[in-house]
C-alpha cells in the first residue's frame, strides 16, 4: 500500500510538473501582435498616444494618468494572453478618456496665456538650461490643471499669474544664458569638425559675432534682445562653417578636381532653376549665369505680387459682396415682415427682392388704382425706399379670362398706373422705374379655378440691386 501510495504521488508531482511546463512555455505575445488581436487595447494605446500629443498629461493629469496605467495593465495582461483582463483593464481606461478629452479642452481654454508662455521658454532652449525651473512650473501647471479637473476654477484662475510670470522670466533667462550657449556650442563643435582649417574665414566671423553678443550683455542686461540677434548670427555662421567644412571633406574624398567642384556647383544651381524652367547660361561667364537666375527669380516675385495685389483686391471684393448679401437679407426680412398673406408674397432673388403683390383690387377691365389699394401701395413705397440705390421693375400680369391682347394690354395699364403712383405719390425717380405688361403670359397658379385666377391677377415690383 505504502508503495502504491508512494507511485501514485510521485506520478501526480510529474503530471503537474509537465502541465505547469506547458504553461509556461506559452509564448508571450509581441506588441505588435497585441495591438492586432486586442481591438479595445489598440484603441486605448492610440487615445493616450494623441492625448500626450495634445499635452493632457499637464492639461487633465489625474484622467492621463489613469488611463495610462489602466493601458499598462491592460498591455501586461495582453501580453501573457490574459484576455479577460486585458479586455477588463482596457474598457476601464477607456472610459475615462471622454472626460480627459473635455478637462484638456477645459485647462487650454483657461490657461492659454500660460500656455503660450510656455512654448515661448520652450522656444528658448528652457528644457536643457533651466530644466529644474521648468520641471518645478511644470508641477504647478499640473496641480492647477487637477483642480480644473475637479471642477475648482476660482482656485484654478487665482494660480494663473504666478504661472504666466514663472514661464515668461524662464525665457527671459534662456534667451540671456540660451542662445550664447547655443552659439558657443556651436563654434565648439565647427572646431572639432576641422572648421579652422576647412573653413578659417566664416569661423573667424562667428566668433567676432559671438565677441560682439556676450560684451553687449555685458555692458548691459538689459539689451538681450541685441545680444540674442548677435549669437543667432553667430550661431548661423558657425553651422555655416561646419557645413563648408564636410562639403570640402567630400570633395576631398572623391578626390574632385576643380572642374569637378564647378561642376557640382553648377548642378546645385539647375536644381534651384528646374521649378522655374529654362535653361542657366553655362557657356558665359558665373556672373552673367547669377544675373540670369537673379532675373528669372525677380520676374516670379513680381508676378507673385500682382497675383497677391490681384487676390487681396478679390478678397475685399468678396468681402464688400458679402457685406451687401447680408444687409440685403436684413433688409428683406423687414419688407418681407411689413406685408400680409393676403397682400403679398415677397422673394429674395440673389441680390434683387420681388413683392408679388396679389393684394389690388382692380375692377374687371379697369387699370385704375381703386383707393382701397393706398394701404398697399404705401408699403411698396417704404420697401422700395429701404433701397435707395435700386432700380425698379413694375410688371403687370392678367389671368386667361378675355382675349390675350386685351389682357397684355391691361397688364401694361396696370404695371404704368403703379409706376406712376410710385414716382408722383412716393417720390421715387421715374428714371428708377421700368413698367411692363405680360398679360396672361406668366401665370403663377391655374387658370381653371377662381383661387389660381385670382393669384394670377398681380402687380410684381422687382427691386434689383445686382
Amino acid at each position: 500500500m505504502k508503495i502504491t501510495t508512494g507511485l501514485y504521488g510521485l506520478s501526480l508531482i510529474v503530471t503537474l510538473i509537465i502541465m505547469g511546463g506547458c504553461a509556461s512555455s506559452q509564448p508571450k505575445l509581441t506588441q505588435a501582435e497585441v495591438l492586432s488581436q486586442y481591438p479595445q487595447v489598440a484603441s486605448l494605446n492610440a487615445e493616450v498616444k494623441d492625448a500626450q500629443a495634445k499635452g493632457s498629461k499637464y492639461l487633465a493629469p489625474k484622467s492621463y494618468e489613469t488611463a495610462r496605467k489602466n493601458l499598462d495593465s491592460a498591455m501586461s495582461a495582453a501580453h501573457n494572453n490574459e484576455k479577460e483582463d486585458a479586455s477588463e483593464a482596457a474598457a476601464k481606461g477607456l472610459k475615462v478618456i471622454d472626460k480627459m478629452k473635455k478637462d484638456t479642452a477645459s485647462s487650454k481654454r483657461l490657461l492659454n496665456d500660460v500656455l503660450q508662455a510656455r512654448k515661448r521658454a520652450m522656444a528658448a532652449g528652457v528644457a536643457t538650461l533651466q530644466s529644474e525651473k521648468l520641471a518645478e512650473l511644470d508641477k504647478s501647471l499640473r496641480k492647477t490643471s487637477e483642480l480644473i479637473e475637479d471642477g475648482s476654477i476660482e482656485k484654478a484662475k487665482r494660480r494663473r499669474p504666478e504661472l504666466l510670470q514663472g514661464y515668461s522670466q524662464l525665457e527671459l533667462m534662456a534667451l540671456k544664458k540660451g542662445t550664447v550657449e547655443l552659439a558657443r556650442t556651436a563654434i565648439a563643435n565647427a572646431k572639432k569638425q576641422g572648421a579652422e582649417s576647412y573653413a578659417p574665414k566664416t569661423l573667424a566671423q562667428s566668433e567676432e559675432k559671438m565677441a560682439l553678443a556676450v560684451s553687449i550683455l555685458d555692458a548691459d542686461r538689459t539689451q538681450t534682445s541685441k545680444a540674442e540677434a548677435q549669437a543667432k548670427n553667430a550661431r548661423w555662421l558657425a553651422e555655416k562653417s561646419a557645413v563648408i567644412t564636410e562639403t570640402v571633406k567630400d570633395f576631398d574624398r572623391r578626390d574632385y578636381t576643380k572642374e569637378d567642384i564647378i561642376l557640382w556647383h553648377q548642378a546645385q544651381m539647375n536644381i534651384v532653376n528646374e521649378p522655374i524652367g529654362g535653361k542657366l547660361p553655362f557657356n558665359e561667364s558665373s556672373d552673367a549665369v547669377a544675373l540670369s537666375l537673379k532675373a528669372s527669380i525677380e520676374k516670379l516675385k513680381s508676378a507673385e505680387g500682382n497675383y497677391s495685389q490681384q487676390l487681396a483686391a478679390t478678397k475685399k471684393e468678396r468681402e464688400a459682396m458679402l457685406a451687401r448679401d447680408r444687409a440685403v437679407k436684413k433688409q428683406f426680412e423687414t419688407v418681407q415682415a411689413m406685408f400680409s398673406k393676403q397682400e403679398a408674397n415677397v422673394y429674395l432673388q440673389r441680390q434683387n427682392v420681388l413683392i408679388s403683390a396679389h393684394g389690388f383690387q382692380f375692377p374687371s377691365g379697369v387699370s385704375e388704382i381703386q383707393t382701397a389699394n393706398f394701404p398697399l401701395m404705401s408699403k411698396i413705397v417704404r420697401a422700395i425706399k429701404l433701397f435707395p440705390n435700386s432700380r425698379i421693375d413694375v410688371s403687370g400680369h392678367t389671368d386667361s379670362t378675355g382675349a390675350g391682347h386685351i389682357n397684355k394690354a391691361l397688364s401694361q395699364a396696370r404695371a404704368e398706373k403703379v409706376s406712376k403712383f410710385l414716382s408722383e405719390v412716393g417720390d421715387i425717380s421715374s428714371k428708377r422705374i421700368k413698367a411692363v405688361g405680360y398679360g396672361e403670359s406668366r401665370p403663377v397658379a391655374s387658370n381653371m379655378n377662381a383661387k389660381g385666377r385670382a393669384e394670377n391677377r398681380r402687380v410684381e415690383i422687382t427691386i434689383i440691386n445686382e
